[in-house]
């Protein structure tokens, strides 16, 4: 149950670890039932189960189905021997929806313009210095009237354009959420961290959406885009952030407070 078509993959070793790396598979995108309320602090505690560094605060009604899932995964790993599943722990959990949300938005904005593989569509533009406040400002989910009204401004800014615009935020919005929208702020979100096969060398995703490709083709990124709906977790793009897992069933156990 739960198992691996091994006999796809090619097997990479590296020292005394183990890889299967399997041709690239079919990512899925889900946005049905992502956690939205975000979670009163001081109910939050850290989480002890498998894969655990001791240091991530959750919900405390996701401790146990997240321990399902890494106990799961991790349990196939050492069946398989392979150390991408072996090396699975969960990264982050809990983070604040403040200012620093909202700097990291605005930073991730401007890094995508100014990236060289975005050259092509962005050329020289640079992001409009008198919508840098509006960008850390709380914009909430998709289809909010103040993240329209702010895509609005930025498409309306001298050298831009609604298509400029839209390119812009179909990558940065599958990178980073801006103030308002924050998955992590419920408690039921976290993203798993594990090391992976990389142009011969071995590495930590190290919740890298540029390393996520080489992830997906890992025994453990295959494994969470099959399984992970099955322990009630799942990304809302495996393609972006297979790493990144939301708990699906947070409505009937969630208290806190809307964004």
């Amino acid at each position: 149950m739960y198992e691996l078509p091994l006999e796809k993959a090619e097997i990479k070793t590296i020292k005394d670890h183990q890889y299967y790396v399997f041709p690239k598979p079919t990512p899925h995108t889900n946005q049905t039932d992502r956690p939205t309320v975000y979670a009163d602090v001081k109910a939050l505690k850290t989480y002890v189960g498998r894969g655990s560094k001791g240091t991530i605060p959750l919900h405390p009604d996701v401790l146990m189905p997240a321990d399902l899932l890494m106990a799961a995964l991790i349990d196939y790993g050492n069946k398989i021997n392979d150390w991408s599943m072996k090396s699975a722990y969960i990264h982050n959990g809990y983070r604040p929806d403040d200012a620093t949300q909202g700097a990291t938005y605005l930073r991730i904005i401007k890094a995508t313009i100014a990236d060289p593989k975005n050259a092509k569509i962005f050329g020289t533009l640079t992001f409009p210095s008198n919508l840098e406040a509006d960008a850390q400002s709380v914009l909430g989910t998709r289809g909010d009237p103040r993240r329209e009204a702010f895509r609005k401004k930025v498409a309306e800014s001298p050298g831009w354009t609604q298509a400029l615009m839209e390119q812009l935020f179909n990558i940065v919005d599958n990178a980073y959420a801006p103030r308002g929208f924050n998955p992590h702020s419920t408690g039921f979100v976290f993203d798993l961290d594990f090391s992976i096969y990389l142009g011969g060398q071995e590495t930590f995703v190290g919740t890298s959406v540029a390393r996520n490709p080489y992830a997906l083709q890992s025994a453990a990124g295959l494994w969470l885009n099959t399984y992970a709906m099955n322990f009630g977790f799942d990304s809302y793009d495996t393609k972006a952030e297979v790493f990144h897992q939301e708990y699906r069933n947070w409505k009937t156990v969630s208290q806190g407070k809307k964004p």
